[in-house]
């Protein structure tokens, strides 16, 4: 696993700059580097949906989806991949809050419809635009921003003798957002009904053509050079075991049993044993709604990682709608919709803290006028 030195890794070589080395960039540059940390924030099926482009006269950045990596069959009201969009504007606008500027965003395009996969024309669509104002830096946001650099979904078990500290759950039920709703659930026994709910889910995906397809294309070899997707390695993959999945999922060659059993239980299992288990849901759903949920969840796995803590998301309940709208009721006792679904937890072992990141585009490839 020490191995993942290719250039689709490069992206995660890039360093944290100290306050007075930032002051020294130029606004070019400085934009750049709010670009930059945007790019590394979490997303669906590793797509990177993303686009951005700098307005130097008005200090602004533009962001933009492209249509083409908003997934047909797990996204297809396009809700999971403006949550990954949410999440790089966290990053964002915790970097320029250290940095010393402020942020004003607008939601530049409010329309569900445009957000829909399939779409061939136009391919960008306009999402959101940040503007950056001179501020006061603040420097409680040092952690988080260092934080950026080092945070990775890392889908191992975790340790469930080890409960997360009571001050930190506190602290991520404190994040206040009047469109969000967080829950935490670490009641073991809630957490084995959570599991079974996400075990169907994933038996459902693992079943289903269309998703198992879709999941197959992006479920990639652990020896691949492509710059999106998720190598197996990230799932724990071996390489035999990745490869087999990659092209069994595909339909190209038969999955052996194991291997299937292997996918559809090790979400459950990872949520039975982890000491807890977050969702965030919405009364609304809207895109502000969906950019919300995404502010909030990088805002939490921000503050665990700068902990010391992993996180690992599970999209199973929150994709399939069946799934999501049963767990929703019976289980949270609301009509909110369910945004996303993760674990929290110290690792059980320490030979997990050596998977590799996903690999990423470099950062010519996602702003525009690089």
């Amino acid at each position: 696993m020490d191995n993942f030195s290719g250039e689709n890794y490069n992206i995660w070589k890039s360093t944290p700059w100290k306050k007075d080395q930032f002051k020294g960039l130029s606004p070019k540059e400085q934009l750049q580097h709010f670009c930059l940390v945007g790019h590394l924030a979490p997303n669906t099926h590793n797509t990177q949906p993303w686009r951005f482009e700098i307005n130097l006269e008005e200090m602004e950045i533009m962001m933009f989806i492209n249509i083409h990596f908003i997934l047909p069959a797990s996204d297809i009201n396009g809700r999971q991949t403006v949550i990954s969009s949410g999440c790089a504007l966290k990053n964002i606008e915790v970097s320029s809050r250290y940095f010393g500027y402020k942020t004003e965003i607008k939601i530049l395009n409010s329309s569900k419809e445009d957000f829909k996969p399939g779409i061939p024309d136009p391919e960008l669509i306009a999402l959101a635009k940040i503007k950056f104002i001179s501020d006061t830096p603040d420097d409680s946001l040092e952690k988080n921003y260092l934080a950026i650099f080092n945070r990775q979904v890392t889908r191992a078990e975790y340790n469930e003798q080890t409960p997360i500290p009571i001050e930190i759950l506190e602290k991520i039920e404190s994040i206040n957002n009047e469109k969000i709703e967080i829950h935490l659930v670490s009641d073991r026994w809630r957490r084995l009904t959570i599991g079974e709910f996400q075990g169907q889910a994933d038996n459902f995906v693992i079943n289903s053509k269309k998703f198992s397809h879709e999941l197959g294309e992006w479920l990639l070899p652990n020896d691949t050079e492509s710059f999106v997707g998720m190598p197996g390695v990230g799932f724990g993959l071996a390489d035999d075991e990745a490869q087999r999945l990659h092209s069994g999922l595909k339909g190209e060659t038969a999955l052996r049993p194991e291997d299937g059993l292997k996918f559809s239980m090790g979400g459950k299992i990872g949520i039975e044993k982890s000491p807890t288990v977050c969702f965030l849901t919405s009364q609304e759903d809207t895109i502000e709604s969906w950019l919300e949920a995404g502010k909030v969840m990088e805002e939490i796995f921000l503050q665990l990682t700068a902990e010391g803590i992993y996180c690992a998301v599970h999209a199973g309940i929150a994709e399939v709608t069946l799934i999501n709208k049963l767990f929703s009721m019976s289980f949270l006792g609301t009509t909110s919709r369910i945004m996303t679904l993760f674990r929290m937890g110290y690792l059980k072992r320490d030979e997990d803290k050596k998977r590799p990141h996903s690999p990423r585009w470099p950062l010519s490839k996602v702003i525009i006028n690089y």
